[in-house]
């Protein structure tokens, strides 16, 4: 009897085993599991982030889709996106708006995409179709054409993209060419930190218009 009994169990233990087997191997044939989708959507969203218990950063989005359970999570702004960020010290936000955004949450590196506009807190204006904004080291970076435009006149455009510091204070422009407004007794170039490689005309504020 006890023969009986112990050879059921190693029947419904192998037929457990063989199921299992079969499940693993289904499993296999369809591939892993797709993780890559939204598991948390925000709309109308107004995100404040707070440092020291100062406002850093504040976000409005109209859709905002968080992609966490993959490797590399990010967040997806595809309804465009605006965004007030403060440097330390300073009390006048800088800004950006862009149609279409991404950020990449462990990087801290953000994506804009589509009528991209910067303005910092001099007032000065970048405009470009793409751009990319690492705000752990406070850099922005582009391959596509750029236009910075400041209060002062002075217009830098380039055609194969910038490499600067947030604020664009900072830059370095490629294949460049530009207008530097200028007055004699303080010339606009020798104080700039910028790096310009090619081309610049120079306005003359002082002169006289014929």
């Amino acid at each position: 009897m006890f023969l009986k009994i112990y050879f059921k169990a190693a029947l419904f233990i192998l037929a457990a085993l063989i199921l299992y087997s079969c499940e693993i191997k289904k499993t296999e044939e369809k591939g892993p599991l797709n993780k890559n989708f939204s598991d948390q959507t925000i709309f109308n969203a107004e995100v404040i982030y707070k440092d020291s218990g100062l406002i850093r950063m504040k976000l409005n989005a109209p859709l905002i889709e968080n992609f966490t359970l993959i490797d590399s999570p990010y967040t997806l702004m595809r309804r465009g996106v605006e965004v007030s960020f403060w440097n330390r010290d300073e009390n006048e936000p800088n800004f950006l708006r862009a149609n279409w955004a991404k950020l990449q949450d462990k990087k801290k590196m953000y994506e804009g995409r589509g009528n991209v506009v910067m303005i910092n807190n001099d007032g000065d204006t970048l405009k470009t179709e793409h751009i990319y904004w690492d705000n752990k080291n406070r850099r922005i970076f582009t391959d596509k054409s750029v236009t910075i435009k400041r209060l002062d006149g002075t217009v830098n455009v380039s055609q194969n993209g910038i490499e600067a510091s947030e604020d664009f204070k900072e830059f370095t422009l490629k294949n460049n060419s530009g207008v530097i407004a200028f007055e004699r007794q303080k010339p606009a170039l020798a104080q700039s930190d910028s790096i310009l490689k090619d081309s610049v005309t120079f306005l003359d504020l002082n002169k006289k218009k014929d």
